[in-house]
């Protein structure tokens, strides 16, 4: 009886123990995924640009893909989202806004295990819109718009980690640059399912 008991325990804890690195990876030299990418950039636009309201950074929502042999992975991704401090300016208008990019993805694997290290970026274009609305009497009256496109560079280091086969999940700190003097620290997170090596 005792030793039943032993066994069932026994295999309980082997259960709940994590699984080796080969069970979590699909293994072998070629694979590719595709997933969601939510990325938070500061992105340190000037008031003078931004109708005298300090609209800080963006929240943006996203994909991603890619194809991997190796330790490199090459592939795509696209994101877009709106300001987090919209608001009024110190005339009494609304400033709102957002930002879009999207581009080539690289990276290059330093540790490929269930838990991995990565370095990358993404080279491409985005968009950066800013308006500020003016209203009389609570009706708009005027739209005002900034819309710039802009070449767009975001490398960064990745810190992922298979939790369940065919899943990786993965934070990225880097710094997003753009033309037009657009740049500031990232934040990203994304969640891709697919054939991973």
């Amino acid at each position: 009886m005792n030793r039943t008991i032993t066994l069932l325990l026994a295999s309980a804890v082997l259960l709940i123990l994590p699984e080796p690195a080969s069970a979590q990876r699909f293994g072998g030299d070629f694979g590719g995924g595709g997933g969601l990418w939510l990325v938070y950039a500061d992105l340190g636009i000037d008031e003078d640009r931004s109708f005298g309201r300090d609209v800080g950074g963006v929240i943006t929502l996203g994909g991603r893909g890619f194809l991997q042999t190796g330790k490199v992975r090459l592939g795509g991704g696209a994101f877009g989202g709106g300001f987090v401090d919209k608001g009024q300016n110190t005339a009494g208008n609304s400033v709102q806004g957002g930002f879009s990019a999207g581009g080539f993805t690289a990276e290059y694997l330093i540790v490929q295990q269930n838990l991995e290290l990565v370095i990358g970026g993404m080279v491409g274009g985005g968009v950066l819109t800013i308006e500020e609305i003016v209203s009389v009497s609570g009706e708009v009256e005027d739209l005002r718009r900034r819309k710039e496109s802009m070449f767009v560079g975001y490398p960064w280091v990745r810190l992922g980690y298979n939790p369940a086969p065919f899943i990786n999940v993965g934070l990225q700190l880097g710094y997003m640059a753009g033309t037009q003097d657009v740049g500031g620290f990232a934040v990203g997170l994304d969640i891709m399912a697919g054939l991973i090596p």
